[in-house]
């Protein structure tokens, strides 16, 4: 990812709570033939004392057993290519009205972060079933009573149409655009107008603040 200086994330804090608001990632790899291959899922951010690596991240989820994927993905060798995945924050145009000068051209906000790891495969039905529990608790916990109450042989089912992976992070890049090359003046009046825009624009007007911009 391009990462000028001035937009880079340095520290983890804003990285993980940018991973828990957008947990739907872009999972990427190598297919069968080594052409790009990506799927969309949902990924759990674990305890980062369970991590391996070292980076301060551990991320968990599945995908469905029909999907090629996961059986190209754990061909890898494990001290060769990565896997990577994407997280996208919010984005919004910036128009040139906000700007001092009048020689501006429009521009986009947004935040993203990568990640790059080796991946672990979980098929034991008893750990797929902690991973989905562990997956509701962060979304929907009044849905675990429902899932403990389903029929035996449909979870059974269900557990079987999944596989499970960690994917234990080897590098992170983080990257905030969020007018950080502006003056205050500048950044102010582009605050103001997401702060008024659509819930994107708000969402987008609330990292500028969260990072004290």
């Amino acid at each position: 990812m391009y990462m000028p200086a001035h937009f880079t994330a340095k520290e983890l804090v804003p990285v993980h709570q940018l991973m828990r608001a957008c947990p739907l990632a872009l999972l990427l790899g190598p297919d069968a033939q080594g052409q790009g291959f990506g799927s969309h899922l949902p990924l759990t951010l674990l305890d980062e004392a369970s991590d391996r690596s070292g980076c301060g991240m551990l991320l968990e989820g599945h995908m469905a057993r029909a999907n090629p994927h996961w059986g190209w993905l754990a061909g890898l060798p494990a001290q060769g290519q990565d896997v990577m995945a994407v997280f996208s924050g919010p984005s919004a145009y910036v128009s040139p009205r906000h700007s001092d000068s009048h020689l501006a051209v429009p521009t986009w906000n947004y935040a993203a972060v990568h990640v790059y790891g080796e991946l672990e495969l979980i098929d034991d039905a008893q750990a797929k079933d902690d991973l989905l529990k562990r997956l509701i608790a962060q979304h929907e916990p009044g849905y675990a009573a429902q899932w403990r109450d389903l029929p035996e042989d449909f979870q059974s089912k269900m557990l079987g149409a999944i596989v499970g992976f960690r994917l234990h992070v080897r590098r992170w890049e983080g990257k905030f655009k969020l007018s950080q090359n502006r003056s205050a003046a500048e950044r102010g009046r582009i605050r103001e107008a997401m702060a008024a825009g659509t819930p994107t624009e708000q969402d987008v007007g609330a990292w500028m603040t969260r990072l004290g911009l």
